[in-house]
This record gives C-alpha cells, sequence and structure tokens, in this order.
C-alpha cells in the first residue's frame, strides 16, 4: 500500500502523459493496478520456502490394478505408529487456472493448516476433491504453482490422500493419479482407494485392543471414493453458467457405478476399524448452493448406517456443515480456496436432518474467506473419542464436535470396543 501511494505521489517514478486530465488519471491508475497484481500474486510470493518433498510417516503399496477404478489399500508400517491421532481435511482447494494458479485464499488457508498441523504433529490430509480449477489441468506447472508452493510448509509435508471433484473430472484426471509415482507426499493410485493407519492411546490392562507394551491400540480406516463415477456430473465449469447447481444427472454408466458400488460394501463389510470414515467430493446432504446428493442418499447412504461409519466427510460446496440424521454425521469442508456460497437448499434438508453448524454466505459472522477441518484422538485415555474441528484460514476453532468409536460384532449382539 506505501508502495502504491509513493506510484501517486511521485510523478517523476512513472512515464506520465503530457495531457492534464490524462496525466491524473494515469496516476490514479498505476498504483490500483500495481496494488492488485501485488495482492494476486502473494500466493505466488509466499511460496519462497523450499518446495522439496520430504517422505510421509505412512508408505504405499503398488496399486492393485493399473486400471484406475481399481481399488488400493495403503497401510502403515509398524514403526510409524503414534500417541494419538491428529489429521486434516480439505475440500475445494484447487487454486485458479491462470497465472498464479492460486488465490490468496488458498494461501491463508494454507498457512492456518500449517499452524494447526504443527501444534498437533498431523500425521496425514485428506484432499476432497477440486483439486484443480476450473479445469482440472493437473500439469507439472499446477503441482508446483497450486500444490508444492502452497502447501510448502514442513508440517504439511505428510501424505495427502485425494479424491477427485467435478472440476478435477472436467482435465486430466489421469494426470493426478501418475502423480502418485512422482510425489511420495500424493496418494491416488486409482480413482478408489483405502488408508489405514493405527495409533496408540492410554494405558491397557489386557483387554481388547492392548498392545505387547501395555497401550491401548486403535486404528482409524478412510475409504476414498470417488462420487463423480457414482453420481455424474455437468460439463459446466463457473458458478455464473446455467445450469451450474442444477441437480446431478445420475452417473453415466449404471452398471460401472452399481460395481463401485459392491467394492465399497466389501471394504466397509470387512473393516475392523475404530474409526471407519468414507470420504467423497459430492455431500450426501447439504444446505448450501448444489444441495443434496439424491444419488448418495439411495444408494450410498444405507450403507454407511449399515456397517456403523463414523461419518462422511465431502466437499463440492465452498462452504461448511454438520448435519447429524438418525445417528450419522456427514462433515462437509469445501472452503480451501475460498468462502461463501449461500445457504439456498436449507430447506430441502431432510425433516429430521439436524443442522448443527453452518457457515455460508449468509452465516459468516467472523468474515472467514477460507478454512479447514481437523480431527483428533488425545493420546491420554481410551481412545473411544475423536474431537472434530472447522478452522477458518487462520486456523482459529469455529466450531467443534465429537465422533464416537465404532461398535463391533460379538456373537449375534453388538457392543463397544473394550476402552477401559
Amino acid at each position: 500500500i506505501v508502495e502504491a501511494k509513493q506510484l501517486y505521489r511521485q510523478p517523476t517514478m512513472l512515464p506520465l502523459p503530457r495531457s492534464g486530465t490524462t496525466r491524473h488519471a494515469f496516476r490514479c491508475l498505476v498504483p490500483v493496478v500495481y496494488l492488485a497484481l501485488l495482492l494476486s500474486t502473494e500466493c505466488a510470493l509466499s511460496s519462497a520456502a523450499d518446495v522439496d518433498v520430504e517422505d510421509g510417516t505412512t508408505k504405499s503399496e503398488s496399486p492393485t490394478s493399473s486400471d484406475h477404478l481399481s481399488s488400493s489399500t495403503r497401510t502403515s508400517h509398524p514403526h510409524t505408529i503414534r500417541e494419538g491421532l491428529h489429521f486434516l481435511a480439505l475440500g475445494d482447494w484447487g487454486g485458479r487456472e491462470l497465472w498464479p494458479y492460486c488465490t490468496l485464499s488458498q494461501v491463508r488457508t494454507a498457512a492456518g493448516m500449517s499452524s494447526v498441523a504443527s501444534s498437533h504433529n498431523s500425521s496425514f490430509v485428506l484432499a476432497l476433491g477440486d483439486n484443480f480449477y476450473s479445469h482440472g489441468q493437473a500439469t507439472p506447472r499446477r503441482f508446483a504453482a497450486t500444490f508444492e508452493r502452497v502447501y510448502h510448509q514442513k508440517s504439511l509435508k505428510v501424505p495427502w490422500y485425494v479424491t477427485a471433484g467435478n472440476h478435477d473430472h472436467l482435465g486430466n484426471v489421469s494426470g493426478q493419479l501418475a502423480y502418485h509415482d512422482v510425489d511420495p507426499r500424493w496418494n491416488y493410485p486409482s480413482l478408489f482407494h483405502t488408508m489405514k493407519q493405527a495409533f496408540r492411546v492410554g494405558v491397557g490392562d489386557g483387554g481388547d485392543g492392548v498392545d505387547g507394551d501395555g497401550s491401548i491400540m486403535r486404528s482409524i480406516e478412510v475409504i476414498l471414493i470417488d462420487t463423480v463415477v457414482l453420481a455424474g456430473m455437468h460439463q459446466l465449469s463457473q458458478p455464473s453458467q446455467l445450469g451450474y447447481f442444477d441437480p446431478l444427472p445420475g452417473p453415466a454408466s449404471s452398471l460401472e457405478a452399481n460395481m463401485h458400488l459392491r467394492w465399497i460394501e466389501h471394504h466397509l463389510a470387512k473393516s475392523t476399524a475404530d474409526y471407519l470414515f468414507v470420504a467423497g467430493h459430492y455431500p450426501v446432504y447439504s444446505a448450501c448452493s448444489h444441495g443434496n446428493t439424491d444419488y448418495l442418499i439411495e444408494n450410498l447412504e444405507p450403507l454407511l448406517k449399515k456397517y456403523d461409519v463414523t461419518a462422511y466427510l465431502s466437499g463440492h460446496e465452498h462452504c461448511a456443515l454438520h448435519i447429524e440424521r438418525n445417528g450419522m454425521d456427514y462433515i462437509l469442508t469445501g472452503t480451501g480456496d475460498e468462502c461463501c456460497y449461500e445457504a439456498t437448499n436449507i430447506d430441502g434438508l431432510p425433516a429430521d436432518a439436524d443442522l448443527r453448524y453452518l457457515l455460508s454466505a449468509e452465516h459468516n459472522d467472523n468474515s472467514v474467506v477460507g478454512g479447514f477441518a481437523s480431527f483428533q484422538v488425545e493420546a491420554s485415555g481410551a481412545g473411544d473419542k475423536m474431537k472434530v474441528v472447522y478452522h477458518d484460514e487462520r486456523g482459529r476453532e469455529l466450531y467443534s464436535t465429537d465422533l464416537h468409536a465404532r461398535v463391533k460384532p460379538v456373537g449375534d449382539s453388538l457392543v463397544m470396543k473394550d476402552t477401559q
């Protein structure tokens, strides 16, 4: 701002026109343009730090098939087991397709993520789609400018587990899949894949889940799914386009969608994780501009309830919300790049849906411009409770809630895992 003022006050700094009126207009215009360029390039300038990718805390197995629609499971090696658990989730963070390929809100949100991740020693990040706006240009330049240089902080150089959004499918999703073999931080072997991680909590007394050293072993599993394959998409890239917020058309191939629903059910049925999440781009329920996803309500929600999923995580809407319905939690965090859409579909939620938190254009008392979510199981205690926090771009807490460890079958009954 100071430099912009100097441009106006010191005419000798500029090759000004001779005409008085034109001269004055030129003197007014140049500092405005200068300031706009300065603000627009903050995301590029902020990445002066080293962007070399360090090895993460979990290791990857090769995809089980070269087919991009195949499954792959990521597991942690024993030496990576931590005390407690902390991770982040970020949706709709994909910058922009013109230079400098990122936005000011995205950069500020990355700084907030880094602060929270550093304070809590986060072990991974879930990237919930729309990774490259607006047409999914997954080129080396975009990976460098939109991902590596924005999320360059040491605390964010942990594994990122990725799923795609509708904007990614407008472009080169195969480029994102191929980057799995380039950057050890980028975990995206296939459109549908899973990750698992074990962690220690408390001190055990010989009950179920107790490790040899006396601590209680807990685990998390995340099943990452491609909701575009399941629910379809519109071939539109801008909210200003007619039909951008219309209901989704359904899958391009019902046969393919059914095959992946069977894959999802298979992995849900065999999971023994204490915390089991399903993560995709489209929400099941939403109060914001896109609204509910009918296909997921009809076909995915019954599986979430049947297999006692801890929560469903999503993005897509550039807002944030927490909905609970019939014991199922829906966590939406879609403000990685900007905030916020309007809550135009709040009346479209089911009557028995409990909207516990909403950040939207009309519900934004703190002037939030970006954000993300964090998840934590304390190292002390039994590990039967997970705290979820919604953060703004600075990492400040906006809202929090608790999720609880799953139950598992014992004989014909369902009991809580031993947490004493």
